[in-house]
């Protein structure tokens, strides 16, 4: 049987749905991680409202 694939982004539901946190309060992450990872990479393209899932997992998730 042929796994699912998880999108390479994380949106605003998928991370309050994790934390059980408010829209508003999700954004509010979405917008840390993606300067920080800016920060880190500044060549890097992001995407407004959408954090790599990648990057996501090992920052908040510690996967």
């Amino acid at each position: 049987m042929e796994e699912m694939k998880k999108p390479v982004y994380v949106d605003v539901n998928e991370v309050c749905a994790d934390w059980g946190i408010c829209r508003s309060k999700g954004y509010a992450i979405i917008k840390d991680l993606s300067e920080r990872m800016k920060k880190e990479n500044p060549k890097l393209l992001v995407m407004s409202g959408k954090i790599n899932r990648i990057y996501y997992e090992e920052a908040c998730m510690k996967r």
